[in-house]
């Protein structure tokens, strides 16, 4: 089975303005270009979401995260429910601006991942190390694969590997480092969920993704696409990025 390409934006807390004339000139490129190369998928803030579903462009969309429950008392978190319902199909969990900011456990992103799953939104599953545990990334890496749920459906499960170190710095790992470090997690998913299975799932590459590396990162033969951060506020560069795929 050939894996699926993605590209994919996470806007984060960005987009207010100018938001749609972003998201109407990707759309065009897409359709212009033809593109079937990648899935081009745009995470934007939750307050814009059912404007750009509404909008019917060819882009898909999803949300930047999920709550573990549905329902309930806690203020200012949206459900996967909720995203189903507003018409998403993806949402990213676990990323690493929530992982410490927000204090995510391991035990929360799998009932996070649980819940996703249940509403058969495509999870895009962050894991990544920091500058400090370079020397020890395999473990990392082991350790936040363990938040997986053992029942979750294959076809739903994206993994994005995003070194921390690297987002938002304009700094990222040798390009033959990243095509190691992707085959080194399809081997430890191997390790967790059978080489058959694990070899159906498409591994990204996100950390100051940009139009002049693009290609160089999106081409490598153990990486499926890529998670685009700053660049994908920029209709211009994150067309380029899309286009970069050989």
């Amino acid at each position: 089975m050939k894996r699926v390409k993605y590209t994919i934006a996470n806007w984060k807390m960005n987009g207010l303005n100018g938001a749609v004339k972003v998201v109407n000139s990707i759309d065009r490129h897409v359709k212009k270009t033809r593109h079937k190369k990648s899935k081009v998928v745009i995470c934007p803030p939750f307050t814009l979401l059912t404007n750009f579903i509404n909008a019917k462009t060819g882009i898909n969309f999803g949300g930047q995260d999920c709550h573990h429950f549905n329902e309930g008392a806690f203020t200012g978190c949206i459900s996967a429910q909720m995203l189903k319902s507003a018409g998403c199909k993806y949402v990213i969990i676990g990323h690493s601006e929530r992982r410490e900011y927000q204090k995510e456990t391991s035990k929360e992103l799998n009932l996070k991942i649980d819940i996703a799953n249940k509403y058969n939104l495509k999870i895009i599953y962050c894991i990544g190390e920091k500058l400090s545990e370079i020397k020890i990334r395999k473990k990392i890496l082991n350790s936040q694969l363990s938040s997986l749920p053992k029942k979750i459906n294959i076809k739903n499960l994206i993994i994005a590997y995003e070194p921390v170190w690297a987002i938002g710095t304009g700094k990222t790992p040798t390009i033959g480092e990243i095509n190691s470090i992707h085959l080194d997690i399809r081997n430890l998913l191997s390790k967790k969920i059978g080489k058959s299975k694990s070899q159906n799932i498409s591994i990204l590459y996100g950390g100051s993704v940009n139009p002049s590396n693009a290609s160089d990162i999106l081409n490598l033969d153990q990486v499926d696409g890529a998670l685009v951060g700053g660049a994908s506020l920029k209709s211009k560069d994150f067309s380029k990025i899309i286009d970069s795929y050989s």
